[in-house]
């Protein structure tokens, strides 16, 4: 191997496939990243087999070939190379050497032979979206996913397709997040696949700034996502995600819309009073025109605020998680939201004003 290629172009990529090694592995290679030079192209692979991306850079190639570099130590020596444009990289048996006008160094390789095969799919049932839109989804969800996995199928984000319309739903039992995106080509294949939490979050960070399309290929047991010169794959998870229709109310008493902004500043008020449970009371009094949100501490005292608010239907009064709810208003771009109520005990319903794309389910806390 033998090839120049953009020095940025090299360090963002390897900054990318980096996050798909795996630092702690049993085996040695994992924690290497695969680099492939052919034709006019270097190509750089990272895999923890959970998850496997493939990046592919254009370069000068002079002589083809494979090798296996750790991906951290590339990643420091480039993070910290002088301000060049162009570096030239040099396989010297198992080893890469990277050479500019004035420095070379040599970092140490690994066989390729072990690195595991990585299995894109490249055919078959598939469909296509903007990769912004794809970003937005993946970010609307799943942050309402369980952080354990002891319940794979509350660990996941669920991709499924209804009535041309794309869903992606997570859930981890006290809330639930549901996104609809839609499709202009819809698979005659049925679609309904559990994607790891944790893979979606990564899938979305290197996805992050492309604005071209999305080509998403399935398997009963992967996913590849293709994006011009990018390729991710990622295992599913095998289970069955709750009936979640169930549990939205169809029906509501109450419902109450506000700004955004008010509920947010209002909330990081609360949330200094909120304790170790994070909770803060939600009363909702059309009657009296007053939507409140308070805390108590015994330690450190209480608080109550006020926000101005539309309101109908009847009083109702809930034990909240602060946190859930800071969460959802991030993912919110609406500058108001509305507040959907089913009655006492029963689940909150919280959308942006004007967007029907995106719904919120949390459940009332207990006390």
């Amino acid at each position: 191997m033998k090839l120049e290629c953009v020095k940025l172009n090299l360090k963002d990529a390897l900054l990318t496939a980096e996050r798909f090694t795996a630092k702690q592995a049993t085996l040695p290679v994992l924690r290497y990243v695969l680099l492939i030079a052919n034709d006019t192209s270097l190509r750089l692979r990272a895999t923890n087999l959970d998850l496997g991306i493939e990046i592919e850079l254009p370069a000068r190639v002079e002589r083809e070939g494979v090798l296996a570099i750790p991906a951290d130590t590339l990643g420091s020596f480039l993070n910290n190379l002088p301000q060049e444009r162009n570096v030239t990289l040099e396989q010297v048996g198992e080893h890469l050497t990277i050479t500019g006008e004035n420095y070379s160094t040599l970092i140490k390789g690994y066989g390729y032979e072990d690195f595991p095969t990585l299995p894109f799919l490249e055919k078959g049932t598939q469909i296509t979206l903007p990769a912004k839109t794809l970003i937005n989804a993946f970010k609307s969800t799943v942050y309402a996913a369980a952080v354990t996995d002891v319940k794979p199928e509350f660990a996941s984000v669920l991709m499924t397709i209804e009535h041309n319309t794309l869903y992606l739903v997570a859930t981890d039992s006290s809330r639930l997040a549901e996104k609809k995106v839609p499709l202009k080509t819809v698979p005659e294949d049925e679609i309904r696949v559990l994607i790891p939490s944790k893979n979606v979050t990564e899938i979305s960070r290197a996805l992050e700034g492309l604005d071209d399309q999305v080509h998403i290929y399935f398997s009963k047991t992967q996913l590849t996502f293709v994006s011009g010169r990018l390729r991710l794959t990622t295992r599913l998870i095998d289970g069955i995600f709750p009936d979640y229709h169930q549990i939205i109310p169809r029906q509501f008493t109450s419902e109450a819309t506000l700004l955004k902004q008010d509920l947010i500043d209002r909330l990081k008020i609360t949330t200094v009073f909120s304790g170790k449970l994070h909770q803060v009371r939600l009363k909702i009094m059309p009657g009296e025109g007053v939507f409140e949100v308070e805390a108590r501490n015994d330690e450190v005292g209480e608080t109550s605020q006020q926000i101005e608010a539309v309101l109908s239907g009847d009083a109702v009064e809930y034990l909240l998680n602060t946190r859930y709810l800071n969460d959802v208003l991030t993912v919110i771009s609406s500058d108001s939201v509305v507040f959907k109520c089913a009655g006492p005990g029963r689940p909150i319903v919280i959308e942006g004003v004007s967007d029907g794309s995106f719904r919120y389910l949390l459940m009332p806390m207990r006390g």
